[in-house]
């Protein structure tokens, strides 16, 4: 779960600023790093523990669903 947690908070506070004014972020940058993690188990279920991959896919996951958060109100 820190997988998913930790580079969903650190991606939120490094492109939208405090956690409290963007919950909004926050959600979908957890969600993304949820999909992400649950991808990455579907296609390569052996990477699902090694620290770099499933780091990297935590916080392009985050960062994947803060972009489609972004793109589906218009803002970005």
């Amino acid at each position: 779960m820190s997988d998913i947690l930790l580079p969903a908070f650190t991606m939120v506070r490094v492109l939208k600023g405090p956690w409290l004014r963007n919950p909004q972020y926050l959600a979908s940058g957890i969600l993304g790093a949820i999909v992400g993690a649950l991808l990455l188990h579907a296609f390569w279920p052996a990477y699902d523990d090694d620290v770099i991959v499933g780091g990297g896919t935590g916080i392009f996951g985050s960062w994947a669903g803060m972009a489609l958060f972004d793109a589906i109100l218009g803002v970005a």
